[in-house]
C-alpha cells in the first residue's frame, strides 16, 4: 500500500504596491449631529463611546481604559452606532436625502463623483484633496 500525501501549494505573489490598511469606520461631526435624534434613547455613556471612536478617531482600547469597560464592550457599542448610521438617511443642506455609496469605479469616473460629493459639506472633501487623489 502506498502512502497518500497531501500537497499544499503556496503561491507567492509580488506586488509593487504597499499593503493597504483596513479602512476604519468614521463619522463626520455633521453626520453625528444628524444622527443624534436617532440616539435619543441611548445611554450617555453609549453616545460618549461612539463619539470618541467614530468621530474623534480614538482607539477602542484607549476608550475602554478611560471608561472602565472591556474592549469587546466598546466594539459592540461602536458597532451598534455604526449599524444605526448605515441604516439612517442623512440629508443635504437643501433637505435632499443622501445615500452613502462605497464602490470601486474607474479613476476617471471617481474624479467626477468626488467633484459632485464636494458640493455637500457632509463629505468634508476639498478641491485640494481631490487633486491629490
Amino acid at each position: 500500500m502506498t502512502p497518500v500525501y497531501s500537497e499544499y501549494i503556496l503561491s507567492v505573489t509580488k506586488t509593487t504596491e504597499a499593503p493597504q490598511m483596513a479602512q476604519k469606520n468614521r463619522i463626520s461631526e455633521t453626520e453625528w449631529k444628524q444622527l443624534l435624534p436617532q440616539m435619543a434613547s441611548f445611554a450617555h455613556i453609549t453616545t460618549d463611546i461612539g463619539y470618541s471612536v467614530l468621530v474623534k478617531g480614538e482607539k477602542s482600547s484607549d476608550v475602554a481604559m478611560r471608561v472602565g469597560r472591556s474592549k469587546q464592550n466598546i466594539s459592540s457599542t461602536v458597532k451598534r452606532i455604526w449599524d444605526l448610521y448605515q441604516n439612517t438617511t442623512l440629508k443635504a443642506e437643501n433637505g435632499e436625502p443622501l445615500k452613502l455609496v462605497q464602490v470601486w469605479i474607474p479613476a476617471s469616473l471617481a474624479e467626477t463623483v468626488l467633484k459632485e460629493a464636494a458640493k455637500y459639506s457632509i463629505n468634508n472633501i476639498t478641491t485640494s484633496e481631490m487633486e491629490k487623489k
